[in-house]
């Protein structure tokens, strides 16, 4: 049984108004043409040659299916059907008043030559008339298609094709036939955006592009969405790669400038665009330092907060190279000499003495603590130097913001704080510990800690490895087939971090303050490979293998963000949560916190284990693996 929609209705409405068009035109043709000669109009002729007319153009139309055409989108190739279309109907009229209304008597030769013209002006006026209403360019109704360009089907919402048609019509050069449409809205499926048919919805994207699929690699899938849910990515992906076809988006804010899909297009985030004043605010006429610049969010914070104009940026790494490449990409002059507005330093933060050197020289008023070490394995292998790097290195960071009176201090943290299974995750769950503890003692410092999960495409997560998986031919290496965790990009989470710094040194929250990162939808790491592996053109398990190497040491199935204690509440900010840390008793915290790092500068085993215990008693090493400091 046929579906009957809106716009069937709407098609059908137009139809009507066309046909009535139709018999208006007719109706004023006998009329002036009898008027000319002064004669009276015979046996109701004026009406029934109307009705002729209007019967013929609801013939016609049906044939053509012109009354399928969107009229705020019209372009010249509905024009031209409009105007074969006026042509058949001056046809089919008189040939009916002759076959049927006794041979056409008193019917004048010359009026389908006045009927047509007229009743083509009123259907191009109209529909010209909606087109400026709705859109203000009358240029896009003369569009040229050239048939020796390569294929394009858009995909998009009715707006969103509309503009990319608009805009490209607007060139000079074009780079694409526009064949169809696929529409990601409305049901629009037989009516046409701009003379381009519009093939199918959402579900047909397998059955259209098929039809197009005799040349592999000459037909272009282009989204014109700059941000798709992640479910419309995927299916994209998908249908791409199985039938070999390229696939382009949108960029965002880019009209009509075209990017390949990349990972970030699997994660369906929306792009959150917030208002930077709060943090320009913060950062006027300040000293700001970033710990662990070289890294992939302190290299993002570095180059927000630089753009952000601050009184001046203090970069500190432990890399070199990483230290050299960020000088690079912000100030390259920085590298070859001192510059008023931008300082380098090389050191680790376990290293008191070098601290202290850096704070007494440059007495930075707000400290962004994103130093860390953050690979799981590497930490279970290496868990005395994770807990020195995340924790040591906060306290000493934290002490010489307190001794130097910075402002405002905010530790960048992880999911993996939260009911932690290995090191690092413990290690960044006793730094927010040690933040709110210090904080607690010290009314003058904002002190904040911002949590969030995977940063995609950071330095050693799964989206590089998985990508230079793909290069080499595979195998893809998946630990579990369910795995999941959070994603979000690395220019949202260092956004996000700074709105948070802001809140909380304006809110001058007296209890050390922890922010949530809304993270989104969780992502099936298996899923995403495919996903990874379908983008660069291969089909998974045919082309490119996947191996489940089973979970490693200290790894969870599923991140959580949220402890069992913690209630959140919203911000003002978007996409930040937060929660006032309640530590029951912060000197005595704090007193066993000083006594577990003497314990790990001591490399006290059987002591850093109670002191474990003793702080975090969530802390649970992953299902059967022993704890890594056993093996030390």
């Amino acid at each position: 049984m046929r579906r009957y929609t809106p716009h069937s209705f709407k098609s059908l409405y137009l139809l009507i108004l066309d046909a009535w068009f139709g018999f208006i035109a007719m109706f004023l043709a006998i009329t002036w043409r009898y008027d000319f000669e002064n004669k009276s109009i015979p046996d109701m002729l004026d009406y029934t040659a109307g009705l002729v007319f209007a019967a013929a153009v609801i013939l016609t139309w049906l044939c053509l299916r012109i009354h399928r055409g969107v009229w705020r989108f019209t372009s010249l190739s509905d024009i031209r059907i409009l105007l074969m279309g006026v042509f058949l109907v001056s046809l089919i009229t008189p040939l009916i008043m002759f076959l049927f209304f006794n041979r056409g008597e008193n019917f004048p030769r010359s009026v389908p030559f006045i009927a047509g013209p007229l009743f083509f002006g009123i259907l191009t006026l109209t529909r010209i008339a909606v087109l400026l209403y709705h859109n203000g360019d009358i240029r896009a109704v003369f569009r040229r298609r050239n048939m020796n360009l390569p294929d394009a089907i858009l995909i998009g919402s009715e707006a969103s094709v509309n503009n990319y048609i608009r805009d490209v019509s607007r060139k000079a050069v074009q780079a694409f036939n526009i064949r169809g449409i696929i529409s990601s809205g409305a049901r629009l499926r037989g009516q046409s955006i701009r003379g381009v048919p519009v093939l199918g919805e959402l579900s047909d994207i397998q059955d259209v592009c098929a039809r197009f699929g005799t040349e592999p690699g000459r037909v272009t899938l282009i989204a014109t969405q700059p941000n798709l849910k992640r479910e419309l990515s995927e299916q994209l992906v998908r249908v791409a790669a199985s039938l070999g076809l390229p696939l382009s988006r949108v960029q965002p804010g880019g009209a009509t400038d075209l990017t390949p899909f990349e990972a970030a297009d699997l994660i369906g985030r929306p792009v959150q665009h917030h208002d930077m004043s709060p943090v320009r605010k913060m950062m006027d006429d300040q000293v700001v330092m970033v710990t662990g610049a070289g890294g992939t969010i302190g290299s993002e914070l570095a180059r927000q907060i630089f753009a952000l104009t601050p009184k001046k940026l203090i970069l500190l790494d432990i890399s070199e190279f990483n230290t050299y490449q960020l000088l690079q990409h912000i100030d390259p002059d920085t590298v070859h000499q001192t510059s008023g507005r931008l300082s380098a330093y090389l050191g680790d933060v376990r290293d008191i003495d070098r601290m202290q050197h850096i704070f007494i020289k440059e007495k930075p008023d707000i400290v962004l603590h994103a130093a860390a070490l953050k690979h799981v394995p590497l930490g279970e292998m290496n868990p005395l130097e994770t807990l020195g790097t995340n924790l040591v290195g906060t306290e000493n960071i934290l002490a010489m913001a307190v001794t130097h009176k910075a402002k405002s201090f905010t530790l960048v943290s992880t999911d993996k704080a939260v009911k932690p299974t290995n090191i690092m995750g413990a290690s960044k769950r006793l730094a927010e510990v040690l933040t709110l503890s210090r904080q607690a003692q010290n009314s003058g410092l904002s002190a904040s800690c911002v949590r969030f999960g995977n940063v995609l495409a950071s330095t050693g997560s799964v989206v590089p490895l998985f990508e230079s998986q793909i290069a080499k031919g595979g195998p893809v290496t998946v630990t579990h087939k369910d795995v999941e965790r959070y994603f979000m990009t690395t220019q949202e989470a260092a956004a996000l971090v700074l709105q948070a710094a802001a809140m909380n040194m304006t809110t001058h929250i007296e209890k050390g303050a922890v922010y949530v990162l809304d993270m989104g939808e969780p992502v099936n790491i298996a899923r995403l490979a495919r996903q990874l592996i379908r983008l660069r053109g291969f089909m998974p398990d045919r082309d490119i293998k996947i191996n489940y190497t089973g979970l490693r040491p200290g790894e969870k199935l599923t991140e959580v963000l949220i402890g069992d204690q913690e209630e959140l509440t919203e911000t003002s900010v978007k996409g930040v949560l937060c929660f006032t840390g309640l530590l029951v008793d912060p000197v005595s915290i704090d007193r066993r916190m000083t006594k577990l790092i003497r314990n790990i500068k001591a490399r006290n085993y059987d002591d850093i284990r109670k002191g474990l215990a003793d702080i975090i008693p969530e802390y649970d090493p992953n299902g059967t693996l022993s704890n890594p400091l056993d093996s030390c």
